[in-house]
């Protein structure tokens, strides 16, 4: 009977690297999941925006538009979730991916990522206090002349969301 290795020394040289290999892909599979439905991941990630939906549970409402290949929107991630959960019940919070509903992004005046839109709980659009020190836009309908949304692009600060919610009428 002939053995497979011709030492100790060889045989570890060979499976040494082969068990690095598996202990790396493992640990890989156990961070990413494959076939994990990303839509289940969070229960801030939308694939549409249904107003009369948003606006049955009475809510104040922030939808947040970024993309996963979006450094800035990653950074807001944690903040949109961390704000979420504080404010369960008391707000509505969400995220669409606009690279993976362009057509839903594209009914609102998204020119960057992240941008944040924000409605009162009636999904009427919400009128920021200036004293809050945070920039908004204000859109209006061109016909009618109607204030329909309020934006806020780029990154906000927890303390900055908790700040507008409070503006929008949220109790902590």
């Amino acid at each position: 009977m002939n053995p497979i290795f011709k030492d100790k020394k060889q045989a570890a040289r060979i499976i040494v690297p082969i068990l690095i290999v598996i202990a790396v892909a493992a640990i890989y599979l156990l961070k990413n999941p494959p076939f994990q439905d990303e839509q289940q991941s969070s229960p801030l990630v939308v694939s549409e925006i249904d107003m009369d939906t948003l606006t049955a549970a009475g809510l104040p409402i922030i939808i947040d538009f970024g993309a996963d290949y979006c450094a800035p929107c990653k950074q807001m991630e944690p903040i949109l979730e961390s704000v979420s959960r504080e404010m369960q019940g008391k707000a509505s919070i969400h995220y669409l991916d606009v690279q993976e509903y362009p057509g839903e992004a594209m009914q609102y005046p998204v020119q960057v990522i992240p941008t944040q839109v924000f409605f009162l709980p009636d999904g009427s659009p919400y009128m920021p206090d200036e004293s809050l020190g945070i920039p908004f836009t204000l859109y209006s309908s061109k016909e009618t002349g109607e204030h329909v949304y309020t934006v806020h692009e780029g990154l906000l600060t927890e303390d900055q969301m908790k700040l507008i919610l409070q503006d929008m009428g949220v109790a902590e």
